[in-house]
């Protein structure tokens, strides 16, 4: 698939490191020793993707961006400076959450493929535990701040069926985690495995936006809403995702291009979603422009070995700092950000709190990591 190369999936939040390359990631035997016995010995690994890292920490950043913009979009009076100011955060950031697809599609299908079923259910495991810790800390942190926005019991359950305030921003991994189940499951058998139990898990989850819904209204729940499966923009993020960053080192348009490309594409989403709709749909082909651009720029960045080394811890903890700072957004976009404020103010403001933001999630991140809370907290 996607070429020969080994490919081992590797979630936003994981580590991405390349794997051998032997067909079915054993070990190779090479000719006997001098006492007859066979000597074995591993393939060499691949070398770290760096720029994957780069990628995974620009799109945690960037997701910030959107969110903190969407803000000032919600509270803002139309035509105000704050409102254009949140709309030019936002034309900028619809690649973000998609980057995320992506990356996982080239971890699935063309970095290092799960080699055993017991490794595809620790990759499930790993994204699974962290949504449901994080949809119990939000509703909790968030029903002591404000309890008339919050019911407690009502949004617990309904985290079993779907990601909604205050959680929001956990909808991806409603479909993230059926996707790297499914192509997960089928590269497993493409190699000759037969993971049935995975497989029953991928059929039932994939195809749950049948069934659910329909059980839902037999059982006569008032929780109608079934948001687990993934839609077929998603897929299309996923395939072309994994053969443009596995093949990113060949495709070297002129640079100049590419930022045209980048440009170009954040100016219509600046004007689609200021004049047509918003927000933009995922599955508009702008947002493929503004993807595709990032993923050849910073593959053409060569860094330095201790801006790798910084690039490589941030990458490590992108994934819980995307689940965290929503707090922050709460506090420092709800509470604290005057919209009224003057054109250099509003901007002032901005950066200072978007800083401060991104500063606070990736350090509690960093933080829990070194606790070795990372299965847990993501």
């Amino acid at each position: 698939m996607l070429g020969s190369r080994r490919f081992a999936a590797q979630p936003p939040e994981a580590p991405t490191r390349v794997v051998d390359s032997s067909p079915a990631g054993e070990q190779l035997a090479e000719p006997s020793t001098t006492d007859g016995a066979p000597r074995v010995a591993a393939r060499p690994r691949k070398a770290h993707r760096h720029d994957i890292d780069v990628m995974r920490v620009l799109a945690g950043i960037t997701v910030m961006v959107g969110h903190s913009g969407g803000v000032l979009i919600g509270r803002s009076e139309e035509g105000s400076n704050a409102w254009w100011l949140g709309h030019l955060a936002e034309a900028v950031n619809p690649w973000a959450v998609p980057m995320f697809f992506m990356i996982a599609g080239w971890a699935v299908l063309a970095g290092a493929p799960p080699r055993t079923e017991a490794k595809m259910w620790d990759r499930i495991v790993r994204h699974l535990v962290p949504l449901a810790a994080w949809s119990v800390i939000f509703v909790l942190g968030f029903n002591l701040f404000d309890t008339d926005e919050v019911n407690v019991r009502h949004d617990l359950v309904r985290s079993l069926l779907e990601a909604g305030r205050p959680a929001f921003h956990l909808w991806y991994l409603y479909a993230y985690i059926p996707l790297i189940l499914v192509f997960g499951t089928l590269v497993l058998f493409w190699k000759g495995g037969r993971p049935w139990k995975l497989a029953a898990l991928a059929l039932v989850l994939g195809g749950s936006t049948v069934w659910a819904p329909f059980v839902l209204e037999i059982i006569g729940s008032e929780q109608n809403a079934w948001k687990w499966g993934f839609a077929t923009y998603q897929v299309v993020y996923f395939v072309i995702g994994a053969f443009v960053i596995q093949h990113a080192h060949e495709l070297r348009p002129p640079i100049w291009t590419l930022c045209l490309l980048f440009a170009v594409s954040a100016l219509g989403v600046l004007w689609w979603e200021s004049q047509r709709e918003y927000p933009i749909a995922n599955a508009n082909p702008l947002i493929i422009g503004l993807a595709i651009s990032v993923i050849l720029i910073v593959s053409r960045i060569r860094l330095g070995d201790r801006t790798k080394k910084v690039f490589t811890r941030l990458a490590s903890a992108s994934f819980g700092a995307f689940l965290v700072h929503v707090f922050f957004l709460e506090l420092f976009f709800e509470h604290l950000y005057d919209v009224e404020a003057g054109p250099v103010l509003l901007v002032v403001q901005y950066l200072g709190y978007l800083t401060l933001m991104a500063a606070v999630s990736y350090t509690l991140s960093l933080a829990w990591g070194r606790l070795h809370l990372r299965r847990l907290l993501g």
